[in-house]
């Protein structure tokens, strides 16, 4: 009899699972799977050591959450940790800022559908199925998202979506005309909320706008209100970010020094600024013909570093100037200064 019973229950216990991951070897694997099944593929990308990463699992166990991955998706967890699937991300063009991101594709042409980066209290039922949910409806997918914006959207909702969407895959263009669309919705007493604070730490991808500025001018404030540490991660991403997207060729003059500004209000020094800005600046001084200029923010940067330059360090200022200038004189700096070292 309690066998009976066993093997009567077991099939309703069933109806309780939570998200059933695919114990595919590789995302090509889950991929031919979504292919067969005909769904679409979700993929978790996750850090084992992630805390928020971890606090998703609760509602990953969850019913209502397993109803609705488990029939529309074929489920994948990617460790961010290892090296291959690294480069696994990097063919499918995705650039991962934070953990947890979800992505969903397309299987048969891998074209991103959906995408969302989570931060710490994100990991709700709600959330993790709202995004699944658009997912899989056409009119909410990211090949919508510039037509809904061009046509003057102002759903914060899919302005935030797309501009999650555009940092994780590195458009930076896009990112910025849908977060200052966003910033425009918000009030000034927004700006230092819990919520706001997890957006410029996912979503942001430009130092000049009004949120930033805002936060740059109180960062006492945000350091009194929120973890030190966090503070100044939001703002070196932001730094980092803009110095090596497609935007740091279009900062100018006026740009740049707004920049550095920024950098001296969170208290970096005037070394730690050079350091950060010296390529972006130099290679903008170089493209104007200032070649004396541009020679010597180079020679800022070597005196702003605490050590002398090893081998590999002359070795890249060498080619840089070369690459950068036909300037007899700044050639002749290179040789003499880095070209040669070690050969003497």
């Amino acid at each position: 009899m309690k066998k009976i019973l066993l093997l009567l229950i077991l099939p309703f216990l069933g109806l309780s699972q939570g998200i059933n991951f695919s114990s595919a070897a590789s995302l090509q694997e889950a991929r031919a799977e979504a292919i067969k099944q005909n769904k679409l593929l979700f993929m978790e990308i996750y850090a084992p050591d992630c805390h928020v990463c971890s606090s998703f699992k609760g509602v990953f166990n969850q019913q209502a959450v397993g109803a609705v991955y488990n029939k529309n998706f074929v489920n994948y967890q990617l460790d961010i940790r290892n090296p291959a699937n690294q480069m696994t991300l990097k063919q499918a063009g995705i650039i991962l800022n934070a953990t947890p991101t979800f992505v969903f594709f397309e299987p048969k042409t891998m074209k991103i559908v959906q995408a969302r980066i989570f931060g710490e209290k994100d990991n709700t039922v709600v959330m993790v199925n709202g995004i699944a949910t658009k997912a899989i409806n056409p009119a909410e997918q990211v090949a919508q998202f510039p037509k809904r914006l061009a046509a003057g959207e102002k759903n914060p909702g899919m302005l935030l979506n797309y501009a999650h969407y555009a940092r994780i895959t590195g458009d930076t263009v896009s990112n910025i005309k849908a977060m200052n669309a966003y910033i425009a919705l918000l009030k000034t007493a927004q700006y230092s909320s819990q919520s706001t604070f997890n957006i410029m730490q996912v979503a942001l991808m430009s130092h000049d706008n009004r949120l930033f500025d805002y936060f740059i001018r109180n960062i006492n404030f945000y350091n009194s209100i929120y973890d030190p540490s966090m503070v100044r991660m939001v703002y070196e991403n932001i730094f980092s970010i803009t110095l090596s997207s497609s935007q740091a060729a279009k900062l100018g003059e006026a740009g740049l020094m707004k920049m550095k500004i920024q950098m001296a209000k969170t208290g970096l020094d005037r070394a730690s600024i050079n350091r950060r800005t010296w390529m972006v600046e130099s290679d903008m001084l170089f493209k104007q013909k200032k070649t004396t200029q541009a020679m010597k923010v180079i020679d800022e940067l070597i005196n702003s570093m605490p050590g002398a330059l090893g081998p590999k360090e002359n070795q890249f200022l060498c080619d840089y100037v070369k690459g950068k200038t036909k300037d007899a004189a700044a050639l002749k700096k290179a040789k003499s200064s880095w070209c040669l070292y070690g050969t003497k």
